[in-house]
């Protein structure tokens, strides 16, 4: 008797979704190496060496507990289902919806025209606790369509601290029996932004690779010529159980300095005391209910405080939610979106590191060649910020962390460089996040040793953020001084007299001109799989 097929994506690698049966008897499962994805983008060497071995070790779980299992390698995810159907005759196909939008239009459009042959049944990927967002699309976007109608003071605006709030209404999370937020506020990120210089990191939790991981670093030096970065050193984790104890390691050593540090750097210290989650949250490894719930309980037993867990827990349930949540409301619209007109190739020193003499760049950039990652202050501040004040072309910076970061999907990576780093899409930001030198050496020693003056804003020695951040500022003045936040800077700028402010400028083009873009070759195919 034919039996259903279940499609688990690569980011659908957990037994409590429901792309997987309960029970071998149920169906069989497919699991699918699109070529078509795996060309897509010069992706980091172990990017690929994380999906490819978290997707064997959970078909090997799952084989181990008699399923029966395939995984099939084809041009795209559906071609691979349907090699799967026509081989087990299977009587229908159930499937998450998948996180990229034009690789969902495809499923959506396979379910509405029957062209695998079968029923294709689509679940929905949020909603409940074992699912991986806490949201359903459809609740998003009833959020944010009234509020963008009604609420909002300005027409352009979705703002991430009304939906955590309201998130946190919903969920109870850090709340007290009268429906107030524990503490008296619902954020302590005016808290949470000191620096670490003198402070030690604690080690973090590292998962040296077995026999299949080992398996796919030399598949990956071998097959994939154009990978970045490289294979070797390879530790992040690829099965659940490891998730898991990467979990309970960053409760148990970092969660305490997590809140007060969460925005520092400091040179050759890639983890800080982040928690490391997002790759194995995004592959489905972990769930969000279940990574907050395990902070929330930590907190509650003393051994978290307050000001760390929230900062943590406002990581996933407000900005993990929001940014998925904006992402399906303003796809596909959101890829073109470019609100400033910046056009700049993404310069040769993101991919070549060693190319900048700019000591913050070069540990920032350098650290996600060697690893893959990078916290949120780095990606905003130093590598997006960077760029915003350049004006470095959108998609050349979107397709920069889509393939350089271990855990950057389309739907995650997409709002937060066009959004949050960039202001290209201006309608869930109030202002860019544009600074100058002083916040960099404000929050990490990078500047110490660096051969440019952090504190100059003309001259060959000058730190090149400090003239591209005046000139940014002045390029923009019309559209920015409408923000009460930013025209105080306007008032800086008009005290110069007119030779100091032609300095900046002139500073300011001659570090442009240097901005050589890298002649690769490579592919950027962004609707790919």
């Amino acid at each position: 008797m034919p039996r259903p097929a279940f499609f688990v994506g690569p980011w659908d690698l957990n037994r409590a979704f429901p792309c997987v049966p309960d029970d071998p008897a149920e169906g069989s499962v497919v699991l699918v190496e699109s070529e078509a994805k795996g060309a897509a983008l010069p992706w980091h060497a172990k990017k690929l060496v994380l999906v490819l071995s978290a997707m064997r070790h959970f078909a090997a779980e799952l084989e181990a507990d008699g399923f029966d299992v395939e995984i099939v390698r084809a041009p795209t995810y559906l071609e691979g289902i349907a090699r799967h159907v026509e081989e087990r005759g299977a009587s229908e196909v159930h499937a998450m919806r998948p996180r990229e939008w034009a690789i969902d239009r495809r499923f959506v459009e396979a379910a509405e025209d029957g062209r695998l042959g079968v029923p294709l049944l689509l679940h929905d990927d949020g909603g409940a606790a074992g699912r991986p967002f806490l949201l359903t699309r459809e609740e998003f976007a009833a959020w944010a369509r009234p509020y963008a109608e009604k609420e909002r003071k300005d027409p352009q605006v979705w703002r991430q601290d009304v939906f955590y709030r309201w998130m946190r209404k919903r969920t109870g999370w850090l709340m007290d029996e009268a429906g107030k937020p524990l503490g008296g506020k619902y954020s302590f990120d005016a808290q949470n932004r000191k620096p670490a210089k003198g402070e030690t990191p604690p080690a973090r939790t590292r998962f040296p690779p077995d026999a299949i991981t080992q398996g796919m670093m030399g598949r990956v030096a071998a097959h994939f010529p154009h990978a970045w970065g490289s294979v070797q050193g390879f530790d992040w984790p690829v099965t659940r159980a490891q998730a898991r104890s990467a979990l309970e390691g960053f409760l148990a050593h970092a969660a305490e300095g997590f809140g007060p540090y969460q925005d520092a750097m400091l040179a050759d210290e890639p983890w800080m005391w982040h928690a490391l989650l997002g790759s194995s949250l995004n592959l489905g490894l972990l769930t969000p209910h279940e990574v907050c719930a395990a902070a929330l309980e930590v907190h509650a037993a003393g051994r978290m405080p307050l000001g760390s867990c929230e900062g943590f827990v406002r990581q996933i349930l407000g900005w993990r939610e929001f940014m998925r949540g904006v992402y399906w409301e303003r796809m596909p619209a959101m890829r073109e979106a470019n609100t400033l007109g910046a056009g700049r190739p993404l310069p040769a020193f993101y991919w070549e590191p060693e190319r900048t003499e700019m000591r913050c760049l070069r540990q920032c950039a350098g650290q996600v060649k060697e690893t893959g990652y990078a916290h949120h202050i780095q990606r905003l501040m130093v590598l997006g910020n960077f760029a915003l004040l350049a004006g470095v072309a959108p998609l050349e910076l979107s397709h920069w962390f889509w393939a350089g970061f271990v855990d950057a999907y389309e739907w995650v990576e997409l709002p937060n460089v066009h959004g949050m780093a960039l202001y290209a899409d201006d309608t869930f930001t109030t202002k860019p996040y544009a600074a100058a030198a002083s916040y960099v050496s404000k929050m990490s020693d990078y500047c110490k040793g660096c051969r440019y003056d952090p504190k100059a804003r003309v001259g060959e020695d000058a730190c090149p953020f400090n003239p591209l951040f005046w000139s940014f500022m002045a390029r923009h003045r019309e559209r920015l001084s409408r923000n009460p936040r930013v025209a105080a800077l306007f008032r800086t700028w008009d005290r110069w007299d007119e030779g100091h402010r032609e300095a900046i400028e002139a500073t300011a083009a001659r570090v442009r001109e240097g901005l050589v873009p890298l002649e690769a070759g490579w592919r950027f195919d962004d609707d790919a799989g």
